[in-house]
């Protein structure tokens, strides 16, 4: 069985009037799919005052995106899972030379069999 998601009822959320309002703030409402009638519910101001703010060059002509949900989740399943073992070429180039390095360091630094290794 698929759960499907339920689609929003996409209600603007009422609050008090801020001293502040940006275009950004503007802008980021219309790309959430709010229009002007929910701009002015949304900041609780008047049909004029929407008018007036939408004459700016910033916003002048912006209209809401419509957003649309799927009520499903949408899994592409014909992409091939990335091997996380797989290395790049200088990825390998960098292992060997480490490697190479290591055992160079090995062979200069090499111990006898009796000679025993302490750690101060």
């Amino acid at each position: 069985m698929i759960d499907a998601n339920q689609p929003t009822s996409g209600e603007v959320v009422k609050q008090d009037t801020p001293a502040r309002i940006t275009t950004s703030m503007i802008i980021q409402d219309l790309d959430n799919g709010i229009d002007r009638n929910g701009i002015r519910d949304k900041y609780a101001l008047q049909a004029w005052e929407v008018k007036q703010m939408f004459e700016h060059p910033t916003l002048k002509g912006k209209k809401a995106k419509k957003v649309r949900k799927l009520s499903f989740e949408f899994i592409d399943d014909t992409v091939e899972e990335v091997n996380t073992n797989q290395v790049t070429l200088d990825q390998a180039i960098e292992r060997e030379e480490t490697l190479a390095a290591v055992e160079s360091k090995l062979e200069r630094h090499s111990f006898d069999n009796d000679t025993e290794i302490t750690q101060f």
